[in-house]
C-alpha cells in the first residue's frame, strides 16, 4: 500500500499531545479552569508535531487548539462563522473565541496565540493583560474527539478593530451580556460550554 500524501491544510504540521497523556484518568467533557501556566510546560514537554491529515482521524492524539477570548470592560468580542469558512459544521454559528491550530512555525505556544489573534482581528487597542484560563473539551463526535482547546483571556482597552477578512470570520462586534445571552443558542459548541463561566466577569 502506498504512503498517504496530504495536500493543503492536511499537510500542515500541528501540535498534538497523546490522548492518554493529556487525559490520564479518562477523557472528561466541559471546561476546567487551570490558572497555572505550569500546565503549558506540560504541553511543551509532551507534545509533537504531526500532519493534520493524519491526526484528524486518530483518537490517540489531541490536536491542541488556541482559543482566545477578547474582553474589553464588560464586553466580549464575538463573530459569525461565514459560509466561506473551512469548517462547514460551524457555518453561521457565533464563537466567542478567536484562534486555531498551533503550527510547527510557532516558537512556543504563546507565540501561536498571538499569531492567531493577529491573523483573525486587526485590533487597534492595546492588550493590557493575557491570562491562560483553562481547558475546554467535548468528546461527542468525530471532530471533537481529536481536538482540545487551551483558553486564554486577552484584556483590551478599546473596542476599535478592523476586519482582516480572515476566511470565515464576519460580523465581528463587542457584545454585552444581554446581547451574548440572546446569541447563546447560536454559539459554537465550545463557546456554549465556556460562556456561562464568563458571566460573572460581564455583570
Amino acid at each position: 500500500m502506498g504512503k498517504t500524501v496530504f495536500t493543503g491544510k492536511d499537510n500542515e504540521e500541528v501540535l498534538v499531545v497523546e490522548t492518554k497523556k493529556l487525559f490520564p484518568d479518562g477523557i472528561w467533557e466541559g471546561f476546567r479552569e487551570v490558572g497555572d501556566e505550569s500546565f503549558l510546560d506540560f504541553i511543551n514537554k509532551n507534545s509533537e508535531y504531526l500532519k493534520r491529515g493524519f491526526t484528524e482521524t486518530d483518537e490517540n492524539y489531541q490536536q491542541i487548539i488556541a482559543q482566545i477570548i477578547l474582553k474589553v470592560g464588560r464586553k466580549l468580542f464575538v463573530h459569525r462563522v461565514a459560509q466561506s469558512g473551512s469548517e462547514s459544521r460551524l457555518h453561521d454559528l457565533w464563537p466567542i473565541f478567536l484562534g486555531g491550530h498551533i503550527n510547527n512555525t510557532d516558537n512556543k505556544i504563546s507565540d501561536a496565540f498571538d499569531r492567531e489573534f493577529n491573523e483573525e482581528i486587526n485590533y487597534k487597542g492595546k492588550i493590557l493583560s493575557k491570562k491562560f484560563w483553562g481547558i475546554v473539551k467535548l468528546h461527542d463526535n468525530a471532530v471533537n474527539k481529536v481536538h482540545t482547546g487551551l483558553v486564554w483571556i486577552y484584556e483590551g482597552d478599546s473596542e476599535e478593530f478592523i476586519d482582516t477578512k480572515d476566511d470565515g470570520i464576519t460580523d465581528g462586534k463587542f457584545a454585552t451580556l444581554d446581547e451574548l445571552t440572546k446569541l447563546e443558542p447560536q454559539m459554537t459548541y465550545w463557546s456554549k460550554i465556556v460562556f456561562p463561566k464568563l458571566i460573572p466577569f460581564l455583570k
